[in-house]
C-alpha cells in the first residue's frame, strides 16, 4: 500500500510535510503518484491564493509495509 506526501517550502515559514488527513493508502504507486500530484497543484494553487510564495514543493508516495486492501 502506499500514501501520499506533499512537501511545500513558502518563503518566510518552515516547510511542510504533508499527508492526507484522514490517512487514505493506494494499492499501486502509479494510482498514489497521480492523487499526489493533483493533491499537489491543489495546495500550490491554495498557498498562491493567500499570498505565499512557494519556494520550493515537491510530491511522492511512501510504501507503507503490513497493510493489505482487504
Amino acid at each position: 500500500m502506499w500514501k501520499v506526501v506533499v512537501v511545500m517550502c513558502a518563503l518566510g515559514n518552515p516547510c511542510m510535510i504533508m499527508e492526507e488527513d484522514p490517512m487514505k493508502y493506494y494499492t499501486t504507486k502509479s494510482e498514489c503518484m497521480a492523487n499526489a500530484s493533483a493533491k499537489h497543484n491543489l495546495l500550490l494553487d491554495a498557498y498562491s491564493t493567500y499570498g505565499y510564495i512557494v519556494d520550493e514543493s515537491t510530491f511522492t508516495c511512501e510504501k507503507v509495509d503490513g497493510l493489505t486492501n482487504s
